[in-house]
């Protein structure tokens, strides 16, 4: 019989505060204990402030959304945990910010760079989160949620050079003068003239774009969108038909349809369809499905992509660097989309860079695990097995996107009909 996964374990233990599975993880699998890496937010003085370097204007800066609830946290990970040991209980933490772009912000950011004439309020804006790379080297700029949301917009269309533009001047900034940008905020002075820069990075820029229109990255990006829209799609339908205030027989349905239909249990978005439909009111996020928007299918479809969106940040607080941490933000003017990272903040992860898997701890995490225990009695007891949990995660992996197609023409033709 296999083992829980030392992630799960180690997360289950810290969410309950379970000394004696603590202690115990420390003696019966030291070995598997070397490849974890910790993040627990917390409001102790003595933690490490997750702002620290970025200026302490950047909570009030609406357009960028932390990750991580904050404001401070412990990390730990093996590394951290020796050089306390050698030090006497004394360790720096590695860690870089990780900052994402939605596509529109991206754009304004290419005009700034390329010296074109936008709004100035959004100019300021885009100069704002230029100073914080200029006052923090650690600062690194995460493009791949612009190029997965412009990729599939722009394959079948080589008039659409944006994303093409976007990338260039994205990369000029590798060679932009920073102090001289800090000296003077929005003086853009590179190592050679702004053309000749963008005539040289150009051949690169296309090539690098062409890889990406096969990209298997790519590919498996856009079938977790098409799981996402089918699973929306179900939750729509579920509202329509039951009682709005049987919030627990709508997750249990969305569960049981997860198994049943989809073949892997998606916890960060099920969570998120809890969290906002329990909001009182219900979250702004899904009203075009709560509130039967005329257009709702095809809101339906940019919900779903703003839900892979929030995957790829995931995946950036996992990257590591030696044994480092990486804080994720996201940059963007959609009002939508910052209520959705807001909804429900991460406080926890546990990071297992050996078999590459993250266990996450979102608000109220504690509540939602209850009700996911209470929605797999019955039917779906017997499907949790670590045989076939591990099953589902590996059909997660390999999503289908022909058959989650067809999931999706079952639930828009219940739309169809009066």
């Amino acid at each position: 019989m296999l083992r829980p996964p030392i992630s799960e374990v180690l997360y289950f233990a810290l969410l309950h505060g379970d000394l004696a599975a603590l202690d115990a993880i420390g003696k019966e699998r030291p070995e598997d204990m070397i490849h974890l890496r910790t993040i627990l937010c917390t409001n102790e003085p003595g933690a490490v402030d997750i702002n620290l370097g970025l200026g302490p204007g950047l909570a009030e800066n609406e357009q960028i959304i932390s990750f991580f609830e904050g404001p401070r946290a412990y990390f730990m990970s093996a590394g951290a945990s020796l050089q306390a040991y050698l030090t006497g209980e004394k360790s720096n933490v590695l860690f870089d910010y990780s900052l994402s772009f939605d596509s529109n912000f991206a754009e304004k950011m290419r005009a700034v760079v390329s010296g074109e004439n936008i709004q100035e309020i959004e100019r300021k804006r885009v100069i704002e989160i230029l100073m914080l790379k200029a006052y923090n080297p650690r600062v690194q700029f995460d493009l791949m949620p612009f190029l997965i949301e412009n990729v599939r917009l722009s394959r079948d269309n080589p008039q659409n050079i944006r994303p093409l533009n976007t990338l260039i001047a994205f990369r000029m900034l590798d060679y932009l003068n920073w102090e001289r940008f800090r000296e003077s905020p929005g003086t853009f002075v590179f190592s050679k003239p702004a053309e000749t820069l963008r005539s040289e990075l150009l051949e690169d820029a296309k090539a690098f774009m062409q890889k990406l229109y096969s990209n298997g990255f790519i590919a498996q990006q856009e079938a977790k969108s098409i799981f996402n829209q089918a699973l929306l799609l179900r939750f729509a339908t579920l509202w329509r038909r039951d009682s709005k205030s049987d919030y627990k027989l709508i997750m249990r349905e969305l569960f049981i349809y997860s198994v049943k239909k989809l073949g892997a249990i998606p916890l960060t978005e099920l969570q998120l369809i809890w969290r906002g439909m329990t909001s009182s009111p219900v979250a702004p996020f899904f009203g075009p499905v709560t509130g039967k928007s005329r257009d709702m299918l095809k809101a339906i479809r940019g919900m779903a992509w703003d839900m892979v969106l929030l995957r790829l940040l995931e995946q950036a607080a996992t990257a590591t660097q030696n044994g480092s941490f990486f804080i994720p933000y996201f940059v963007t003017n959609d009002g939508r989309w910052r209520e959705l990272l807001r909804l429900s903040p991460v406080k926890m992860m546990v990071i297992d860079d050996r078999e590459h898997r993250v266990q996450v701890a979102r608000q109220n995490e504690k509540e939602f695990r209850a009700i996911f225990i209470e929605c797999l009695e019955g039917e779906l007891r017997s499907c949790m097995t670590p045989e076939m949990i591990e099953k589902r995660r590996l059909a997660a992996k390999n999503l289908q996107p022909d058959a989650l197609r067809a999931l999706i023409a079952q639930e828009e033709a219940l739309w169809a009909t009066p």
